[in-house]
């Protein structure tokens, strides 16, 4: 029975307020639209593209030592959106943006330069109307720089070899992956294999995502792929992966809540690919936590870059997409790297040990704690 007196909320109104509020952040989320004004065309050079140092506060807890954050802006209209980050050997940065761009940033002063000129659109018409551009991944061959580029939209994985040749493919495994929450995160494992990660669950209400471990090139004719699940926190999904020494992988989880202006949160996972097991669900272990005041952002790439002298050592770098918004900026920021995977996984392991005994109601402190309250249905801190 509808509420009588003066207090009575109208039932139009309660119906409709939530779908209204959502279109109003989907507007505010959605590239280009009310937010910036497009001015030039996509082959139009960029004249500049700046990294400036910016000042985000105290690091969010977690096992990584922060040790630089950028904040990037350009002239072009179709900078942002970056959404995937690859390591160009220990010099540089390769991101890949959801309007089908690629830039090189140059790593060898020490602080990130982003090279405008490199800025370049590398989108594949597949119709009169259509456009292949969200890009949402990147891996590279460190030995010849042949890349590949995952397109969740269109499930499809195409490698740009060193020649200029471009090859594209949809394995059959992939297929089937949501058209808008498909091959997310994927990287080149140092012995050639390819691990790649969905974004959206395998089923609603489920917390696993379909994961492939392929034998070699996915875009190869014969790829064929070993199938299990990543068993991720509820609260995030993931948008990213990178190898570091040793053999294990970072993941990149992202979480966003649906407000004006949207609230984003992250996380970096830390897991061993010798674990994967078919049909099995896949773990890992939360080391680092990204969200609160300033570090609030919209991170999708990740990708671990080898110091030149210690390979074993080098810098985790995280970079944000911006979706084109007035509410939300491209960042990138930079993590040490000093020491063994197995080490920092085991150490999280214990964490995540000393954190279930503690008794309700404790004061959370750790990465693990944070993200756990988000799993449990708390939203992203802002």
């Amino acid at each position: 029975m509808a509420r009588q007196g003066p207090r009575a909320r109208p039932f139009w109104r309660a119906r409709w307020l939530r779908p209204v509020l959502l279109a109003m952040v989907a507007i505010g989320l959605a590239p280009g639209t009310f937010v910036r004004t497009d001015v030039g065309l996509r082959t139009t050079p960029a004249r500049a593209i700046t990294a400036a140092p910016v000042d985000l506060g105290p690091p969010p807890p977690g096992l990584l030592t922060l040790t630089g954050s950028w904040h990037l802006t350009s002239d072009h209209a179709f900078f942002g959106g970056l959404s995937a980050l690859v390591a160009r050997g220990p010099d540089g940065l390769v991101a890949g943006s959801d309007r089908g761009f690629l830039l090189d940033i140059a790593l060898d002063k020490g602080a990130p330069r982003p090279r405008a000129e490199s800025f370049r659109f590398i989108g594949r018409r597949i119709g009169l109307r259509r456009e292949m551009v969200d890009l949402e991944a990147l891996a590279r061959d460190p030995r010849d720089g042949t890349l590949w580029a995952a397109y969740e939209l269109f499930n499809r994985i195409e490698r740009f070899a060193p020649d200029g040749t471009r090859s594209v493919s949809t394995p059959a495994q992939i297929a089937g992956w949501s058209d808008n929450s498909g091959p997310e995160a994927m990287e080149r494992l140092s012995d050639g294999r390819f691990l790649m990660l969905a974004e959206g669950y395998e089923a609603r209400g489920s917390r696993d995502r379909p994961a492939l471990l392929f034998k070699g090139d996915p875009v190869a004719s014969s790829a064929k792929a070993l199938e299990f699940r990543f068993d991720c926190n509820p609260a995030f999904s993931p948008v990213d992966i990178t190898e570091v020494p040793g053999g294990r992988v970072l993941i990149l989880l992202r979480r966003v809540a649906y407000r004006l202006p949207p609230v984003f949160d992250g996380a970096i996972m830390i897991a061993d690919p010798a674990t994967i097991r078919a049909g099995k669900p896949w773990r890992g272990e939360i080391i680092q936590y990204l969200g609160g005041p300033g570090f609030g952002e919209n991170f999708e790439g990740i990708a671990y870059v080898p110091d030149r002298a210690d390979p074993a050592k080098g810098t985790v770098w995280v970079v944000s997409d911006d979706n084109f918004s007035v509410f939300q900026r491209t960042l990138l920021l930079r993590f040490a790297w000093q020491g063994s995977g197995a080490a920092l996984q085991q150490r999280a392991a214990a964490e995540r040990a000393g954190n279930s005994e503690r008794a309700p109601g404790s004061v959370a402190g750790s990465p693990l704690d944070i993200c756990q309250k988000l799993g449990a249905g708390g939203g992203p801190a802002g």
